[in-house]
């Protein structure tokens, strides 16, 4: 068919889609700027009828005889615009969050009412000079919102009036929204006071008061950064905790105030320059001079951007940390991962090999097993590997004779790498170490990621061969502390023998002496240290004479009551040398060495013996005599006369008297040093004091007289100091066992016999 006959046929179909072509062409090019009768409908309550924020192309913004002017940038490679902001001149990047909210409030903001344009007085209503002015440009279009004087009602409202295209109409506005709209210019620039966002740049180069180095991202793609450093660290793995505060400390350094260039000049006392290399080559360099307190506010300090743009402002004091020495970021752990990111690990010594990958919440164990394996236990082994450090680093000039030519063993840890592509997804990252001979009491480890060898303490760095110990679980006796009947603590010549009362307190069995009771404090804090009881990690299979074993500084013997589970069994911990975290320990009849939580020593190494002896209840007091060593002195008496104890003869001296009743009331002692006979470093024979606590009987209705079996004495002697605080030794008549009170506690007492 010919085009005329076909034109011919669909004429009408034709003629129609040219009139709609047209129409929107019309709509397209002339009513592009004009608001349409749906968006007058929809927005009829909003201060702006018609809001189109993609086609906004400046945003002015007046209050008083400051201004500022928001332009976007062009689109950047990735389509991406951004806004900046004129102000006095000069040009910044815009304060994103500012603009965010502010370009929201205008596009949500709603009037409280329209006034009739015959009703407004201009000049009385304060818009021939706005308080505030806010222009909106979009092409075919403009909006002007001015703010003006208070409105009658409600409280706060003001009168805006604003033009929109052709329409003008003049409006009543909320307290809260004019706070909104009527911003300061100057919030409209960015606070940052960087060159550049830290995960923008490739090197990082420090000039402080201990010289220069550099830190440095890795070409290979990994997330490490390196150390660039005259020293001989150069070229090694950065901290990654250092690091991570460094950039922590770089994406927090806000200005808190902008300063002009001269100000900053004349302020600025240098004391770090950090020069930043973009990722972007063929972007320039950034340089930031850090130091000098701030004009007008000491709290703060100058920060002087001077490339690739001049920029000056005050910021935390916290960013002088950038001053930090190149040693705070030599890396002494043995690994780069944490123990979250993960997810495979394989350790190799001759033919034992042991790999370990995760599976949900605990692991799988692939070799030399196929089991499975609980996360407390693959989280221990985990973590006895990422706690190593190198004491020290050596020389990598030999390898064969420390023992790395070939390795005497190979752990490798495959965890996850973030991605940086645009196309998201993880990576792996890799880190693998070679474990050589031991040279003395350290091992030499080489680290593949840098070619640093690192010196790891011999007793550590068994946690990188495959052992029988390596995936065994953390808790060595799996028993709740409920099921303790009894326990023995046996140290060089002191036993204490404590068993569990029906009631669950503590009965003291041993040692022997008068009036001596167990604590059921310290009974309670013993029992719940030792069960369950869960090593901090494991450290060899069994004792080779250098784990302080052989002759035991501690031995806890446990007796725990028939379970659920279980039988009624005895169970013996053995505590050896102390060490790193803890100390040594093993449990007989396992060859297993493992090391313990320090509060579990700490809860067995102390006498468990009854601290209340010395609790009062003051109420029942009725004369107190404080009598002191020297007899040419005289004793200090108080009475009771009705609800107060008075000092004989100044009983004005109440300040005095309410400091020694006090003291009664709080004399709680931090333990028991010694059971028998005072000894004599203790200074109580004879006591620097003697207290003399006379108390009423136990019947509330009988009259208030002395009961002599209730009557107390309590000796203070010499000072010293116990377990870091400053005490007094103390003893209570009858009871065969001298205890610690800390000076704060006996102080007042002391001062009353002086």
């Amino acid at each position: 068919m010919s085009f005329a006959k076909l034109a011919k046929k669909h004429a009408t179909t034709l003629v129609l889609c040219a009139l709609a072509v047209g129409a929107g062409a019309y709509v397209f090019v002339v009513d592009r700027g004009s608001v349409t009768t749906e968006e007058a409908e929809q927005r009829k309550k909003n201060v702006v009828l018609a809001w189109r924020p993609d086609e906004i192309s400046e945003v002015v913004v007046e209050q008083g005889a400051s201004s500022a002017k928001l332009t976007r940038t062009p689109p950047d490679a990735l389509g991406q615009r951004f806004w900046e902001v004129t102000i006095g001149g000069e040009r910044f990047p815009a304060e994103a969050q500012v603009v965010d909210q502010l370009l929201g409030t205008l596009e949500f903001a709603t009037h409280e009412r329209v006034l009739a344009p015959d009703s407004v007085d201009r000049a009385a209503s304060g818009l021939d000079a706005p308080r505030a002015r806010l222009v909106v440009t979009a092409p075919g279009r403009s909006i002007s919102i001015a703010i003006g004087g208070p409105a009658p009602t409600p409280a706060g409202a003001a009168i805006i009036e604003v033009h929109e295209g052709e329409r003008t109409s003049f409006q009543v506005i909320t307290k809260e929204l004019v706070t909104a709209l009527a911003i300061d210019p100057s919030t409209l620039r960015s606070r940052d006071i960087l060159p550049y966002p830290p995960g923008d740049v490739a090197r990082f180069e420090f000039e402080g008061p201990d010289g220069k180095f550099a830190l440095a991202r890795p070409t290979d793609g990994g997330d490490a950064l390196r150390l660039d450093a005259p020293a001989k660290a150069a070229d090694r793995r950065a901290s990654r905790a250092a690091t991570d505060e460094l950039e922590g400390i770089l994406s927090r350094m806000r200005a808190e105030v902008f300063l002009s260039d001269e100000a900053a000049r004349r302020a600025s006392t240098p004391i770090v320059t950090l020069t930043m290399i973009p990722k972007d080559g063929s972007k320039p360099k950034g340089t930031l001079v850090l130091g000098g307190p701030c004009p007008d506010n000491p709290d703060l300090v100058v920060a002087l951007q001077t490339e690739p743009a001049s920029a000056a402002a005050c910021v935390a004091k916290i960013h002088l940390a950038l001053s930090k020495p190149e040693s705070t970021f030599v890396d002494r752990a043995a690994f780069f991962a944490t123990i979250d990111e993960i997810h495979e690990i394989t350790l190799t010594a001759g033919d034992q090999r042991i790999e370990l990958a995760r599976k949900g919440t605990g692991f799988h164990e692939r070799a030399p097993e196929d089991r499975d394996i609980e996360g407390d236990t693959g989280r221990l082994f985990l973590e006895s590997l990422l706690a190593l450090r190198a004491e020290d680093f050596l020389a990598a000039d030999d390898r064969a004779s420390l023992g790395l030519d070939p390795p005497q063993g190979k752990v490798r840890i495959v965890s996850v790498l973030p991605s940086r592509s645009p196309d998201g997804g993880d990576d792996d990252r890799i880190e693998e170490l070679l474990v050589g001979k031991p040279q003395g009491n350290i091992v030499p480890v080489l680290r593949t990621s840098d070619g640093a060898v690192l010196a790891i303490p011999a007793d550590r760095a068994r946690a990188l061969f495959p052992s029988k110990i390596t995936l065994r679980s953390p808790t060595v006796i799996d028993a709740p502390e409920t099921s303790l009947r009894a326990v023995r603590i046996t140290e060089g010549d002191r036993v204490q023998h404590l068993e569990r009362t029906p009631e669950g307190s503590f009965a003291l069995k041993e040692p022997h002496g008068k009036n001596l009771a167990a604590d059921l404090g310290f009974g309670t804090e013993l029992a719940t240290s030792l069960l369950p009881l869960r090593v901090e990690r494991f450290v060899a299979e069994r004792d080779d004479g250098s784990f302080g074993l052989a002759n035991p500084r501690i031995v806890i013997e446990a007796d725990l009551g028939a379970g659920k589970d279980a039988g009624a069994r005895t169970v013996r911990l053995l505590i050896g040398a102390p060490t790193t975290g803890g100390s040594f320990a093993r449990l007989d009849g396992d060859d297993a060495v493992f090391v313990i939580d320090p509060k579990l020593e700490a809860a067995a190494g102390k006498w468990l013996l009854d601290r209340s002896i010395f609790a009062l209840d003051v109420a029942e007091i009725l004369k107190v005599t404080i009598t002191p060593s020297d007899k040419r002195k005289p004793s200090l008496v108080l009475d009771r006369a009705g609800d107060v104890l008075r000092i004989q003869g100044d009983e004005a001296a109440t300040a005095k008297a309410a400091a020694i009743r006090d003291a009664l009331a709080d004399l709680v002692p931090e333990g028991a040093v010694s059971v028998g006979p005072p000894r004599k470093e203790e200074g109580l024979d004879p006591p620097a004091v003697v207290i003399t606590i006379e108390r009423r009987g136990l019947d509330p209705d009988a009259p208030a007289t002395v009961d002599p079996q209730r009557t107390l004495r309590i000796s203070l002697g010499a000072g010293d100091t116990f377990r870091g605080t400053n005490i007094s030794y103390a003893r209570r008549d009858g009871v065969d066992a001298t205890y610690a009170i800390a000076q704060a506690k006996t102080r007042a007492l002391l001062d009353a016999a002086r």
